[in-house]
């Protein structure tokens, strides 16, 4: 019996990577992590073209995470019962279509509204889009893939802070809007002629009996492949964007604190993309987050001892957004090698999309009262508290078994 089942085995090919439709899904992540990269770049045109202050257009551009926050982890099970692919080209063309009708600039209220409906494109894409990734991948890509998966969010907003200001300051907020519609349009209707009919993803929607929406909800939570993963996220998006936000403030020099706001997201960038490629030839994901953790501790810790010196300073905040920026590709890259089937992956990253929504909401305020209160010691001492929690779920993580 077992000699005919490696026979078997052993004549069927070895799964390829299908690298340009892994791309298209990548694009497809950075045309959805554009719906708040068009609005941070475009944030002082609408407050002068609708008069309606700081902090509800502030809200205006965090609404696209409402969905995400209080829907990430029914958006997996959904998915899984839809299918992906649906949900993915589904969620593509619903945020061009959004983006189309913000260009007319209409009323607030009714922007506002498209906002929080860019959250639901928004979470679509970001659940279906890496488990069409990991299904495209051969075993020995993943983590790679996974890697470059996760530096969509970084490219999408250096590429908005480029093409799109350079729109923005040439042709104004309607053509921004206009373009973004189009390419998040074009690359929906792109994967569903490239991916339809593709014979690798044949991840049937789950019809069979399931408990019942909350039993599975629960039951989501409860799972420490989806759960652990997405814990040890949690606390990357509590620190990156406050990091990102609040440090260059602490700089003393003026040229340094430009040139910080345009370099660390790339860092960060960078990273992600390490973490993936020391995950797939070097060491475990679970081993990749607590390395991550552990190296942003030590950089807290030496800030707090080389604040006299911008120069010195500006180079150890970098090493460390380098190290922050790890934690996600080895989050994103956990989840194909914990999960047990593309339902559980699915749910694996709604659940992320969930949790770092929380984090991104809870972490800004939280750092800019300890900076307002303590100043550095108070962001060290934050970022030393989010790294035990970072470590210990890493450690968590790393005693379950990947599934071969």
């Amino acid at each position: 019996m077992s000699s005919s089942t490696s026979t078997v085995n052993a004549s069927m090919p070895e799964p390829k990577t299908q690298w340009l439709n892994v791309i298209l899904l990548w694009v497809a992540g950075i045309s959805a992590a554009m719906q708040f990269a068009k609005f941070s770049v475009s944030f002082d045109g609408l407050l002068e073209h609708y008069q309606m202050g700081a902090t509800s257009t502030g809200a205006a551009l965090s609404a696209v995470g409402i969905a995400g926050l209080v829907f990430g982890v029914s958006a997996g099970m959904i998915a899984s019962r839809v299918g992906y692919l649906k949900v993915l080209v589904g969620a593509l063309l619903l945020g061009g279509g959004l983006s189309l009708l913000q260009s007319t600039l209409p009323s607030f209220q009714l922007l506002f509204v498209t906002r929080m409906l860019e959250g639901f494109s928004q979470l679509g894409v970001v659940v279906a889009a890496p488990t069409l990734i990991a299904k495209l991948s051969a075993p020995q890509h993943k983590s790679l893939t996974m890697g470059i998966w996760g530096t969509f969010f970084g490219v999408a907003f250096a590429l908005c802070g480029w093409a799109g200001k350079n729109i923005l300051d040439q042709y104004g907020l309607q053509t921004l809007f206009l373009s973004h519609g189009v390419f998040i349009s074009t690359i929906g209707l792109v994967l569903f002629f490239k991916l339809r009919n593709n014979p690798v993803l044949d991840l049937v929607p789950v019809t069979g009996r399931q408990d019942g929406f909350l039993k599975q909800m629960i039951k989501i939570y409860r799972n420490p492949r989806a759960l652990l993963p997405s814990c040890v996220f949690l606390f990357y998006t509590c620190t990156l964007v406050s990091v990102l936000t609040y440090i260059p403030g602490l700089i003393g020099d003026s040229t340094l604190q430009k040139l910080m706001l345009v370099v660390l997201p790339l860092i960060s960038t960078g990273g992600t993309f390490l973490a993936g490629a020391i995950a797939q030839y070097l060491m475990r994901p679970q081993r990749v987050a607590l390395m991550a953790y552990c190296g942003v501790a030590s950089c807290a810790v030496v800030l707090s001892v080389v604040s006299g010196s911008p120069e010195l300073f500006c180079a150890v905040v970098g090493v460390m957004v380098l190290f922050l920026g790890m934690v996600p590709g080895s989050a994103l890259a956990m989840i194909p090698t914990l999960a047990r089937n593309p339902s559980e992956q699915a749910q694996g990253y709604g659940l992320l999309a969930q949790f770092g929504n929380l984090g991104a909401t809870m972490g800004p305020p939280t750092f800019a009262t300890a900076i307002a209160v303590y100043g550095l010691a108070g962001l060290v001492v934050l970022v030393l508290c989010v790294c035990c929690f970072g470590v210990l779920f890493s450690l968590l993580a790393g005693r379950i078994k990947a599934v071969v």
